[in-house]
């Protein structure tokens, strides 16, 4: 049953099972929509549960990082937010004292759900929480102490949740019921693509930044990609997990972890470096995954039998290597491709590409996207001074 009031926002706060890493950080993008709420109000409800419901996690305002870092009010809520966190918290940026929401009856797991797909029906979650949410609901439901299935054991950077629910007796019913629930069917390419997402999730954190939207980044993980040449306004992914990059950064860091000897190569700097060295400007996804796919071949069948100093060597020059292989191919092709997604190098697309390249620098912006907002702008501009529009 659902509940519709407004509520006051000292009553609310961020449940511990949505799907958001860091629902508001003050940046442009939170303070243009702190002015469109305090403009326009909400046009989508918070939804809610009620806090006695919850069994994992904070319980108060003054317990919840988002709460504290925003200044925010301190007093004891009565409703935790399952979607709606950022709206939440721009709401209070705005100065609006209640919020409306969508008041539910939810358990943990169904919290945990609710949220996962009110913010993909959004299209608002990176692949990385997407894989997050994913691991957080596997924790609550796989058994306790993670019986193996005659498979490799999916390791979590979650940890074990003591909530309430219900668990299942063995990891494949387990990964069953996360593949009904999250993709509508429970066969074996279901199942392989949730254990791709625990996989994503099971990465350092560091790695599963190359993930994440530009502005969840904490200072630490760009500092990390800066370092190797990665990036840091760039996301990998589709954005809604959908893409097969993070196998590739999945398979390539537990090829390096399980084939450098102990002192020879961090597998995570390995990683960081093989992206930052094998990604280019002009290079699509697919093009990007297919390069550390025989990068990860290449090497893996280089360093068979090496010492720890002849594997670094080994590393570094298959490396060097293959980027130097790429950056001719695409010097060669194309320097500047904005269309990432297309591949087809036929005379009306180098065309264009290079008029597209000479636009952006004329214009000194850095995005295809804020390129094509300017000259949409334009051209509106052009087209109502021409016809007359009010």
């Amino acid at each position: 049953m659902i509940e519709r009031a407004e509520l006051a926002v000292d009553a609310l706060t961020v449940d511990p099972l949505q799907s958001r890493n860091h629902s508001w950080s003050g940046d442009e993008l939170d303070q243009q929509l702190a002015a469109s709420i305090d403009e326009d109000g909400l046009f989508h409800d918070v939804l809610v549960r009620p806090l006695d419901a919850v069994d994992v996690g904070v319980t108060t305002n003054e317990d919840t990082p988002d709460s504290a870092e925003s200044g925010h009010g301190t007093t004891t809520a009565e409703y935790a937010i399952i979607a709606g966190s950022r709206r939440y918290h721009a709401a209070m940026e705005s100065g609006r004292e209640t919020l409306p929401c969508k008041i539910i009856t939810a358990d943990d797991l169904e919290a945990a759900w609710a949220s996962l797909n009110e913010n993909t029906d959004r299209r608002e979650l990176s692949e990385q929480e997407i894989a997050q949410q994913l691991d957080l609901i596997y924790q609550l439901i796989r058994p306790k102490g993670h019986t193996e299935t005659g498979e490799a054991t999916i390791a979590s950077t979650a940890g074990e949740l003591d909530g309430e629910q219900d668990r299942f007796e063995t990891d494949e019913e387990a990964l069953e019921y996360l593949a009904e629930r999250y993709c509508g069917r429970s066969d074996d390419s279901a199942i392989k693509h949730i254990r791709e997402h625990l996989d994503t999730a099971a990465l350092p954190p560091v790695l599963q930044s190359l993930f994440k939207d530009p502005e969840e980044r904490t200072a630490t993980e760009r500092t990390a990609l800066d370092n190797h040449g990665i990036d840091t306004r760039a996301t990998l992914g589709s954005g809604e997990g959908k893409s097969g990059t993070s196998r590739a950064v999945v398979a390539l860091h537990n090829t390096l972890g399980s084939e450098f000897e102990t002192d020879a190569i961090d597998p995570v700097d390995a990683v960081l470096e093989t992206v930052g060295s094998l990604q280019f400007d002009s290079m699509s996804e697919l093009e990007l995954r297919q390069s550390l796919r025989e990068f990860r071949e290449d090497v893996s069948a280089a360093l068979d039998g090496e010492s720890a100093t002849e594997q670094r060597d080994v590393f570094r020059e298959t490396l060097q290597r293959h980027t130097e292989e790429l950056q001719e191919l695409h010097e060669e092709i194309e320097p500047n491709r904005p269309f990432k997604r297309v591949d087809l190098q036929g005379p009306d697309t180098q065309r264009h590409s290079r008029w597209h390249a000479q636009a952006m620098r004329s214009r000194g912006v850095d995005s295809h996207t804020e390129l094509v907002r300017e000259l949409y702008q334009e051209r509106l501009e052009n087209l109502a001074a021409e016809r007359g529009w009010e």
